[in-house]
């Protein structure tokens, strides 16, 4: 006979352990499943996390969860100060906005830890998938060898395998236009502001995305472009990321100095949240669920915060007989707004992308207001009758 629990969660990054520490602290019982052999190991993200005060501009309805922006100080590796916008051209916009550079790997064994002391299950180097049998849920390699759970929580990342065997449609979602592939260095000896986050773009080197650094102190950047397939000529993702460290006019007199690491390579799901998030007895969070800003590429504070609320709505469920269909509504009203505008922005960009000249000209009549508002999730001055 399996094992059974309140809640498995398949998925061990900020979204999968924000909602175990949420269950087990309202008393369900909770297992955990990563593929990984080492919590937060390795790091596949640039690490970047906006400052308490600017996720409560960027996202002023998400109130009661904006103490998950409160991170130790012992997970910091830097603290940046600007946003710098370089133009396929080089017009640079600059604006204050505030944020740490995580060392993310301390920061989910922290959370992990607090799973185990609360009484949670790790089980690590485990890919799992999802099966019914005779109406229960089936966490596990295979069904004898599984789990029963009440609930199953989707946190496996993008594209989802849990998600789409628990029949969330994620299948409309997966074209090249919708999915960008990030590479990245973790780079050292740099000679670069460290309070500043720069941002690139050009088809040269980030055709239908951008380039970033994101200083990490002591020298080091996390150096990386995202691409979309559609609007490059070649499947090559590694010669585009040299291009941008050796050969770009815009940035080689700053990187091209700098002693890369070992690369890192990932797909981003940059096209805002799927159709829908849930089943009968599943959610899904975090980039599993689509939950990146397609305008800014972020995804570690939603994915806590969508965690988070999946968290306590599997408990209601569970105690209450809440229907599963509330976890939507919840993390709507608090983010619902800001992915809507970043994916209609992102998708009204699009055709400008592919010419660097228009697309330059655009960034100088957005100025650097307009530019700082597409970046947040708002609507620029004058674009509010296509958003809407």
């Amino acid at each position: 006979m399996q094992a059974a629990v309140d809640l498995a969660i398949v998925g061990a990054g900020p979204g999968g352990l924000y909602a175990a520490v949420q269950a087990l602290e309202r008393g369900l019982s909770v297992q955990m499943f990563d593929k990984k052999t080492v919590v937060g190991i390795p790091v596949k993200c640039g690490e970047y996390f906006p400052v308490r005060k600017e996720m409560e501009y960027l996202l002023p309805s998400a109130g009661e969860y904006m103490h998950v922006f409160d991170v130790p100080q012992e997970a910091v590796n830097n603290f940046c100060k600007t946003i710098r916008v370089i133009s396929p051209k080089g017009r640079e916009f600059e604006f204050d906005f505030e944020a740490y550079v995580l060392d993310r790997t301390r920061l989910e064994q922290g959370i992990a830890k607090r799973v185990v002391e609360l009484g949670g299950t790790i089980e690590l180097g485990k890919s799992v998938d999802l099966f019914n049998h005779n109406g229960d849920l089936l966490v596990g390699k295979n069904r004898t060898d599984a789990v029963r759970a009440k609930v199953v929580i989707a946190a496996d990342g993008f594209p989802s395998k849990v998600a789409m065997s628990a029949g969330i449609p994620t299948e409309e979602y997966m074209t090249p236009n919708n999915v960008a592939i990030n590479y990245e260095y973790l780079m050292s000896e740099l000679e670069i502001d460290q309070t500043v986050t720069e941002m690139y773009f050009g088809m040269e080197f980030a055709p239908g995305g951008y380039g970033w650094v994101i200083p990490k102190g002591h020298r080091t950047a996390n150096v990386g472009i995202g691409i979309r397939t559609p609007y490059s000529g070649r499947n090559d993702g590694r010669s585009y990321l040299e291009f941008f460290l050796r050969q770009c006019s815009l940035t080689k007199a700053k990187l091209d100095a700098g002693k890369p690491g070992p690369m890192i390579a990932d797909v981003l799901p940059v096209d805002g949240p799927v159709s829908r998030t849930y089943s009968n007895h599943a959610m899904v969070v975090g980039d599993a669920a689509g939950m990146v800003m397609p305008t800014n590429g972020g995804g570690i504070s939603t994915a806590m915060i969508t965690g988070e609320i999946a968290g306590q709505t599997a408990v209601d469920h569970v105690q209450k007989g809440v229907p599963l269909s509330d976890y939507e509504k919840r993390w709507k009203e608090v983010m619902g707004r800001e992915m809507y505008v970043s994916t209609k922005l992102r998708r009204y960009a699009d055709p400008f992308m592919r010419n660097d000249l228009i697309f330059h000209l655009i960034m100088r009549v957005l100025g650097t207001k307009g530019i700082k508002d597409v970046i947040t999730c708002k609507v620029p001055r004058g674009l509010g009758v296509l958003i809407s």
